[in-house]
Order: C-alpha cells, then structure tokens, then sequence
C-alpha cells in the first residue's frame, strides 16, 4: 500500500478532528490548523512531484499555490489600503511569474493541468465564500488546505470502493470538491430534524420549519443561532436568509421594544464536522457520480 495516500488521509482527518471539536465549543476554529494542514499538503505535493519522475521545475508550482493560501490565513491591509502596500504586490508577481513559466514551458503536459486542478479549486472555494454559499471562513480555509493536501483521490488496494473510471475524472470532479459536495449531503439531515423537531412542539408554519425553530429571545441572546426575524418599518419581517453581523444584540433589542418574546432562528451548523466526517466517507466510498460515468 502506498504510503503517501494514507499519510494524506490520516493527517488530514486528525487536523480535521481537532478543529471540529473547537468548532463545536465556540463555532471558530484557529488558523493554526490550516496553517499546519497547508503546509503539510505542500510537503507531501513536493514529494509527490519527486516520486512521479517529472520535471523537477515543476517544485515551482508550489510558489504560486503556497502564496495565494497563505494570503488567505495573512491580516494584512490591501494592496492600496491607505496607500500602496508593495509586499503583497511583489508576491502576487513572483506567483505569477512562476506560474506563467511553468504553462509556457509544459501547457501541452497532462501532468500540469492535473496540478492546476488545485488552483481551480481554490477560485471555486473562493467564489462559493465571496457569494456565502460556504459560510464560515474557517470552512474556506479547511476546504482551500484540503484543497493542497488532496490533489488527487486517496487509492488503496481495496478504496474506494466506487473506482474511479478514467484518470481525468478525478481532474474534473477533484477531490477536495467532493469532500464539500458530501458535507452537503450529511447536512441535509439538519432540515429533516428541524422539520420533526417543529411537528413536535406544533409550529407547522412552511417553509421556514425546515430552516428554523422557535426560540426566546434572551435564551437566543446566548446561543449559536442566526435571527431570522427582524424589525422593519411596518413591523416584524421573517426571512430564511440570515444577515451577516459583527453582533445581533441590536436586532434582539429591536426585537424586544416591539414586544416580541420568540422568535425563528437557525442554528448556526459547525460545519468543519460534516467535512470531517466528509474526509473519511469520500475516501471509503469514492464519488457516488462515478457510478454514472463508464
């Protein structure tokens, strides 16, 4: 058995593990665990260039894709915040140069783009999180460093057990996508309990009981939910698609002068636990779109 693909899958889910457990205390997760993931990913993809016999060169491709992740883990201010910043700038150039170098010297190469699979992703991820399709910014990083340590699909002798069909379907399905695409799939179990949850305590009212449940406004004041009702001119408004705050406390006040005692919320889901979850079953089972594809 190969040792790298275990590596992969056994470091990825123990960072994993750790920092869904500080996901489910305090719904945040520390940056240390991508930095570490990341970093780990990068190792493992030099060494995986080196045992593939390719072009040396082809180290290069780490510069671009250890710049543009650790960007995402760096608090620094804009490119011309408060006037020029030129250290990202120079490193956003030498990203680019490298990059540029390697498709001008390989673009005709298969091995390259099975690379550039990384970097794609990274753009999805990024686009998923600018449009809060993916929520929570440590959920973009865990996804971005599973993204490095994931170029390929983790093969056993006997795993998974869907095969994959040819080579270039794990290039177009990678992943570090089908990692997310499963987390999606556990979570689905989240509406079926609400909507059970709310037949049970007699609040029917569609379709927002499969997005939320009752709850006191102080007792909401501590709890990890989103409000999904808010005061507006003409009264309370109920909505399925939480606004993103620093604080909530002047919604709940809001709420309070009115009147209101309860109101709908939802619960703001750890969802590092389902991608950790995601990291073994996609390993095991493989991609279910797969049993589609001959």
């Amino acid at each position: 058995m190969d040792a790298v693909p275990v590596l992969r899958v056994a470091f990825a889910f123990i960072i994993m593990l750790a920092a869904s457990r500080s996901d489910w205390k305090s719904r945040t997760a520390s940056d240390t665990y991508w930095f570490v993931l990341g970093i780990f990913g990068m190792i493992l993809l030099a060494a995986q260039i080196y045992l593939d016999g390719v072009s040396p060169l082809y180290i290069l491709f780490l510069v671009p894709v250890g710049i543009l992740f650790l960007d995402t883990l760096w608090d620094r201010k804009g490119m011309f915040e408060e006037g020029l910043n030129p250290v990202p700038i120079v490193l956003y150039i030498i990203a680019f140069v490298a990059l540029a170098a390697l498709v001008a010297l390989y673009w005709q190469s298969a091995y390259l783009w099975q690379l550039m699979s990384i970097l794609f992703i990274f753009a999805l991820i990024i686009l998923f999180y600018q449009f809060n399709i993916i929520k929570g910014g440590a959920d973009a990083k865990a996804l971005l460093a599973l993204s490095i340590v994931f170029p390929v699909y983790p093969v056993f002798d006997f795993l998974p057990l869907i095969p994959i069909p040819v080579d270039v379907a794990q290039y177009l399905f990678p992943f570090s996508f089908l990692i997310l695409f499963d987390a999606a799939l556990i979570t689905i179990v989240v509406p079926i309990g609400l909507f059970i949850y709310n037949i049970s305590k007699g609040d029917t009212r569609l379709p927002v009981m499969f997005f939320g449940y009752r709850m006191s406004v102080s007792e909401a004041r501590k709890k990890f939910v989103w409000p999904l009702e808010y005061i507006v001119e003409g009264g309370r408004k109920l909505t399925l698609f939480p606004k993103t705050m620093d604080s909530y406390d002047e919604v709940y006040d809001e709420l309070e002068k009115s009147g209101a005692e309860d109101l709908w919320v939802t619960p703001k889901i750890p969802f590092l636990i389902p991608l950790t979850i995601s990291v073994l079953f996609s390993t095991i089972v493989g991609n279910l779109i797969f049993l589609f594809v001959r």
